[in-house]
């Protein structure tokens, strides 16, 4: 989802699927979760992780980012 207001946009993203063990670790390069979360809060926003489903499948985060003009 992506919604735009005049003072902030919000992403959100949702997986509704089972969870995933893996059975190896695959370096990415990257820095996930705590890599986004520090973005979203150099640039004003607040940055949020949840399950998407009550059953515990799926996983949602959310970012809302006030607009710089």
């Amino acid at each position: 989802m992506l919604r735009y207001e005049p003072v902030r946009v919000t992403v959100e993203v949702t997986d509704d699927g089972p969870a995933v063990v893996p059975t190896g670790r695959v370096p990415t390069g990257g820095h996930g979760l705590a890599g986004m979360r520090q973005r979203v809060a150099a640039l004003g926003g607040t940055f949020d992780t949840r399950p998407a489903t009550g059953d515990g499948t799926g996983f949602a985060v959310r970012a809302d980012l006030p607009v710089v003009v």
